[in-house]
This record gives structure tokens, sequence and C-alpha cells, in this order.
């Protein structure tokens, strides 16, 4: 018997529990699903299309085609994106990671998974499996930096989930499973899962094509801002 970390509350717990003594929560003692064993084949890089435009942003009037989260860097090994407050906006055709100037496009064609996972769930998997499939297409990429951010959690410290969007993808440049876990709501995580893959049935469907925006991201903000300011200017002049 080994004692592991629950993956709602944090307490150690018996890895042969039924359910957590603390919180309650059902325990999934089966690892089927959950890891991939070492003899396992590890993922190759797949031959990816000549164009990668991720196409026309989809207007979020049903609030689910876009995320607004929190890119840690102490979570994840993906330099290209800063620190702090981040949004995942949905496109045609991929995604893209926006924060202040910088814009992380992901066609979909690269995109391995996107999925939903609690920071105990992550912290519980199996840490020796890197670059495999785990925890429900958690691919944990070079996995150091994010354990070592992650791994705070025990006994002696009180536990505070995060819940985090989890996005598999291939890195073009250096040809590797990568992921990028980005903290938010997780109805709207979930929500935004659905969505993406609803976008990409239509894209069959419909046999879309990816288009580029007609207005610029920088235009579409100074929009924003200005009807703010507008907003804020007649507000106080009442």
């Amino acid at each position: 018997m080994a004692l592991i970390n629950c993956p709602e509350c944090g307490k150690e717990i018996s890895d042969k529990a039924v359910s957590c003594p603390n919180c309650g929560v059902p325990m999934r003692n089966d690892t089927s699903g959950l890891e991939v064993e070492d003899d396992e084949k590890l993922l190759t890089f797949p031959e990816l299309p000549q164009n990668l435009k991720i196409g026309q942003q989809i207007t979020n009037w049903s609030f689910d085609a876009s995320i607004g989260g929190f890119y840690d860097r102490t979570e994840n090994t993906v330099s290209s994106i800063p620190h702090g407050k981040v949004n995942v906006n949905l496109h045609t055709h991929g995604i893209q990671i926006w924060a202040g100037l910088t814009f992380f496009p992901i066609h979909n064609s690269q995109i391995i998974s996107l999925n939903a996972a609690s920071k105990g769930k992550i912290v519980s998997t199996k840490k020796s499996v890197i670059g495999r499939a785990v925890a429900g297409g958690l691919i944990l990429g070079p996995l150091g930096a994010v354990v070592g951010g992650m791994s705070g959690i025990g006994t002696n410290k009180q536990f505070v989930d995060k819940h985090y969007i989890i996005i598999n993808y291939w890195d073009i440049n250096t040809k590797s499973a990568q992921s990028l876990l980005i903290s938010g709501d997780v109805n709207k995580i979930y929500s935004f899962i659905r969505r993406h893959k609803k976008e990409k049935g239509i894209n069959i469907s419909e046999n879309r094509e990816a288009k580029e925006n007609t207005t610029p991201a920088w235009a579409i903000i100074c929009v924003i801002v200005i009807i703010i300011s507008v907003i804020m200017i007649m507000s106080t002049s009442l």
C-alpha cells in the first residue's frame, strides 16, 4: 500500500481507497486511461499542412469562444507566452493565446487534444511519464518545471486547487509534443472545449476555409477602450 494525494483536497490517503475519507471524492484505482507505461510507443511528429492559418476569430456572443485565464511560468515550460493574464480565443481553424502584444496561434492540425484537469489531478499523475499520454490526454511535454511548480501540495500546507485548460500540441520548431496549462473558470473551460469541437465539425461539414481576420486585433482593442472611456465619461457626468 502506498500513500497518494487526493486530487480534490490534497490530503494523503491510501492508493487502495475507494473514496477519500476526508472529502468523499471517489477515487479511480485502476490506472487504465490515466497513464501509459514506459514501454508504450512514443508519439511521433505528424505531417502538417503547409497552410497553418487559424482563420477568423469566432465572435464570443455565446460566451464559449474565449477564456480569460492565467499563464504561470512556474507551471509551464513554454517561454514564448508571458507570465500573467492571458486570453485563449477560438478561431475557425485553431486557437490563439493572446497576452498584451503577444499572439500565440496554434492550428487545429497541431492540436493533439484539449482537456480540462485540476491541479490535484496533475500533481498525482505519474511524474516519470514524460512525453506520453497521461491523465486523460495530458502530454506534459518536458515536465520538470511543471512538477517543480506544482509539487508544493502536502499535508503541511493549505491546499488550494485550480482548474486548467490543457492544450496539448505539436511545436513546429522542435517537432515535439508540448503542453500549455492555463488556469481559469472550470465551467468556461469545458464550454470552450465543446465549442472548439463543434467548430471543427463545421469545418468538415461545410468545407470551411481559413480566412484572415477582417479586423486586426489592435483595432478591436482600440474600439473596446474607446467604448469603455465613453461609458465612464457619461457615468461621471450624470
